[in-house]
């Protein structure tokens, strides 16, 4: 049976950011039927993803803790589970969409669809883990909050 599957609507908040974290911690401890962090698993499995953050026990940027579960690289510089790995906009889905969802706002928020709130951040750069784009204009509510300099 898999572990993951259900019938019910499931909405599992993750963090790719503690792999960086706790990955350094148990790189190192290998379990034959353990999977740190699995979320390419869950997501496979069909369960709905909702990015978070420990804030500030641990990386709150989205941009910055998405490539975390892109490249699966710990602190120390080793990747834990790479075959968990997501790419970076189902990292973004989660962060936006994911997010909204998990919190019952998704009518109003998480995708830009007409009617809804003009929240947004406008980035500068590629989808690339190792060099993550930078924010570059942020919106709440269809107004400009912040500017890059």
């Amino acid at each position: 049976m898999d572990p993951w599957r259900t019938t019910a609507e499931v909405v599992v908040i993750v963090q790719p950011g503690f792999l960086h974290h706790m990955g350094r911690l148990v790189e190192n401890f290998p379990l034959e039927q353990e999977i740190w962090l699995p979320f390419g698993e869950m997501a496979r499995a069909g369960l709905r993803l909702a990015g978070s953050s420990d804030d500030p026990c641990a990386f709150h940027e989205p941009l910055r803790t998405s490539a975390c579960g892109v490249t699966r690289r710990t602190g120390s510089g080793g990747v834990l589970g790479a075959e968990q790995a997501l790419g970076y906009e189902e990292w973004l889905r989660a962060y936006t969409a994911g997010a909204a969802y998990a919190g019952g706002q998704e009518d109003e928020r998480g995708s830009i669809t007409p009617g809804k709130r003009a929240d947004l951040v406008v980035v500068e750069g590629d989808l690339d883990a190792e060099h993550p784009p930078r924010v570059v204009q942020t919106w709440i509510g269809g107004e400009r909050v912040y500017a890059a300099p």
